[in-house]
């Protein structure tokens, strides 16, 4: 899936899509600091616990409205938000990454849940 910002149209996010509750549950774990950006479906909240490294996180509304964002979010620590619908997560610090406020919209998306 690939998501851009209406505030910064530089901003464009190459996400995989997790949907079911098994990979939603796992997220990133277990995974490298070299893994690729996800975007959890249908969660509004995110932990970090069994984490080795810090990620990046935001929780997306369901009108594409960023609710929530933290920068290197630690082991052991958890993000949610009410009005949260999904989540994206990516190791921490490569570059640009959506705000609280921004407002992401889909661009292009794929069967096998990357962008196009």
């Amino acid at each position: 899936m690939r998501l851009m910002s209406d505030e910064r149209p530089d901003l464009v996010l190459e996400l995989r899509v997790l949907g079911t509750w098994a990979e939603r549950l796992r997220g990133l774990l277990g995974t490298r600091e070299d893994a690729e950006p996800v975007l959890l479906a249908r969660c509004g909240s995110i932990h970090t616990y069994g984490m080795r490294y810090p990620i990046d996180v935001a929780l997306v509304g369901e009108r594409g409205e960023v609710v929530a964002a933290r920068r290197a979010l630690g082991p052991r620590e958890l993000l949610a938000h009410a009005g949260a619908r999904c989540a994206i997560e990516r190791p921490a610090g490569r570059g640009p990454w959506p705000e609280a406020g921004e407002h992401l919209w889909v661009r292009a998306a794929s069967a096998d849940g990357v962008g196009a």
